[in-house]
């Protein structure tokens, strides 16, 4: 009998023991485990705060610079301009080789009086380096016509009636967001008035 109870007083401080590690064990784990999850979470917070930030970059068009960087030399070639209103964008192309790629707003498309028009067109010969429309409060540098002789235009973002830009509207480039006219930054809007010829084809899908 004493030499059980003997027994029991020895191994039992001996079994509280290994409970003791095997609950600090559990418990260690436990902590490593919130600490991983919390990591984890921290480094999917500081991706997805990257991801949103480059987002914003990318939508950030300065409108005073050229959209494409460096403009081709399109002497002794024959272009023409392919606007993609899905993409926002205008290829300047020979054949089908792109030379330029311009980024662009067409038309909101939300009535017939703001769709931009689908389909084959011409430059024409009107051309100017400002307008200014009181229905709209809208002007514009730098237009070239290339359906219903005024009506639908190549020109730079939106300005003022004393040539300032809206920059509310200059901001939604890549966008839809014209009446129906194609916006471009100021320099893409001044090199195609400057650079591309009566005749020219544009086409618009």
């Amino acid at each position: 009998m004493k030499l059980s109870l003997f027994i029991i007083a020895v191994l039992m401080p001996a079994c509280l023991l290994s409970a003791c590690s095997d609950h600090a064990e559990e418990h260690a784990s436990a902590d490593k485990k919130k600490t991983e999850e919390h990591a984890s979470a921290d480094t999917k917070k500081t991706a997805e705060h990257v991801t949103s930030d480059q987002k914003t970059e990318k939508t950030s068009i300065d409108w005073t610079k050229p959209s494409g960087g460096k403009y081709p030399d399109i002497k002794q070639k024959h272009v023409w301009i392919d606007v993609d209103v899905k993409e926002q964008k205008a290829y300047i192309k020979e054949g089908s080789k792109t030379l330029y790629t311009m980024i662009v707003s067409s038309g909101l498309d939300q009535t017939k009086d703001d769709a931009t028009p689908k389909g084959t067109f011409h430059i024409e010969p009107e051309r100017r380096e400002w307008f200014f429309f009181e229905g709209y409060q809208e002007g514009a540098e730098y237009w070239v016509s290339w359906k219903n002789h005024g009506e639908f235009l190549f020109h730079s973002v939106p300005m003022t009636k004393d040539q300032k830009v809206i920059k509310a509207e200059a901001a939604k480039l890549e966008t839809k967001a014209s009446h129906g006219c194609i916006r471009l930054t100021i320099p893409d809007a001044k090199w195609i008035y400057e650079n591309i010829p009566e005749h020219t084809k544009v086409v618009i899908n």
